[in-house]
């Protein structure tokens, strides 16, 4: 029996940027950010400040999403702010919108797969804090009330942590019934799902899945990032630059939709692209340090290649990681000239991070995302902020827009604690 093909018929973008794939391509070609200065209060108290790529006015009732399901969620969250799983939602809207995927939502076999760091946290980690001042304000010394207390006001939320009510909420609100996972590695998540969603529909377990990734970094995760000196003060990321500045984070998320390629067909669906294979590696050395003089990013990008069943002559576009930390660049630049040689011509290299900012565990799916439209407008985007490619890299990069036929692209991702991805597409 012939094997069953997997194709990308719904993209569901969700950035500072632009929301909507229209929106968020008219910007990236008139290379708009929407970079804001975050300022942290306490009591009325600057506690610290740091630029970020940020969704302004993000409104989950705007998306058209059932009125009941979101006064249910609120319910459960009793009133706490959940932007993160509102993001999650967005992005699958967007991508089931784009799609025109229709199917009951009391009996259906369509899957989902989620990418997602640690859903929730930060906001969980400032209830903490809030509570803890209250009750330790009220100087109550015994160690057991304490804790009891704490204990008492934080109980749904601490259940709430368990990344599996993130899925839940999703898979209620959208009647999804078939096959679902939530999948953590980092900023490749959104690569590892795509794969993992592509293994399902090819089983034949799911004519469909959806694939979201979302992240809404803030403070806490700033605060981890400015202590390692990762992040750039001036708020700009400038991937493979002879001066690196660092990470910057960015709002938002994408929402993927995949399908059997003859259940796309016959249902007349738009087709973005095949799916051709990823490949993928885990370093095991350091967390926030790739593996310096090892070949596991190249074993990544390689064996993508090898299940694609394309030749590396075959890639017209590669989209990078681009973190903008020299370290990290070094390393993806090496693994990238080991493999299309010094200085490559082909494929164009770029990276899309300054556009978006670092979305985190959703990185990788929204920058795949953004590279399935370059893909569509046969359009490779430039690479923001870089004046200058640090020359010990030895990589050209896309310095101005480029209007191209486009029929591969290869997306690729190194991300902390050492997992190494990448992932081929290619038009019909």
């Amino acid at each position: 029996m012939q094997e069953k093909r997997v194709v990308v018929t719904g993209i569901g973008p969700l950035t500072a940027t632009g929301i909507g794939k229209d929106v968020l391509w008219k910007n990236l070609l008139a290379a708009k950010t929407n970079i804001k200065l975050e300022e942290c209060f306490v009591n009325g108290e600057l506690w610290d400040k740091f630029y970020l790529h940020k969704i302004e006015d993000f409104n989950i009732k705007n998306f058209g999403i059932d009125k009941n399901i979101l006064e249910g969620i609120k319910t459960w969250k009793e009133g706490e702010e959940v932007t993160d799983l509102y993001y999650l939602m967005a992005t699958v809207k967007l991508a089931l919108d784009d799609s025109k995927l229709e199917y009951s939502l009391e009996d259906n076999n369509i899957g989902l797969v989620v990418g997602h760091e640690n859903p929730g946290l930060e906001q969980f980690i400032t209830k903490v804090f809030d509570e803890g001042f209250k009750y330790a304000a009220r100087l109550d010394k015994s160690k057991k009330n304490y804790f009891t207390t704490l204990t008492e006001i934080l109980d749904k939320s601490t259940y709430d942590l368990q990344t599996f009510m993130v899925l839940y909420h999703l898979s209620k609100a959208f009647g999804i019934h078939g096959y679902t996972l939530l999948i953590n590695n980092a900023c490749s998540s959104g690569l590892y799902a795509l794969e993992t969603a592509t293994q399902v529909i090819k089983s034949g377990r799911c004519p469909a899945v959806i694939i979201a990734a979302a992240d809404h970094p803030r403070i806490y995760k700033y605060l981890w990032f400015k202590d390692l000196n990762m992040y750039a003060k001036d708020g700009k990321t400038a991937p493979f630059a002879k001066e690196s500045k660092g990470f910057v984070f960015g709002d938002g998320g994408a929402g993927l939709v995949l399908e059997d390629l003859e259940y796309a067909q016959k249902r007349k669906a738009k087709i973005y692209a095949e799916y051709l294979g990823g490949g993928f590696s885990q370093e095991g050395w350091k967390v926030t340090v790739p593996a310096i003089g090892q070949d596991f990013y190249q074993k990544a990008i390689k064996e993508a290649l090898k299940f694609s069943k394309v030749e590396k002559e075959d890639i017209d576009l590669l989209c990078a990681h681009g973190a903008g930390n020299s370290i990290i660049d070094r390393y993806e630049a090496k693994a990238i000239t080991d493999v299309f040689g010094v200085n490559p011509k082909r494929p164009l290299v770029t990276a899309l991070k300054p556009y978006i900012g670092n979305n985190l565990g959703a990185g990788a799916l929204l920058e795949a995302a953004m590279l399935l439209l370059c893909l569509d407008n046969n359009t490779a985007l430039p690479v923001l902020n870089t004046q200058e490619v640090d020359p010990r890299m030895k990589m050209d990069l896309v310095k101005e827009k480029v209007n191209i036929e486009l029929k591969t692209v290869l997306k690729i991702c190194c991300a902390f604690a050492g997992y190494d991805a990448a992932a081929i597409f290619r038009k019909l």
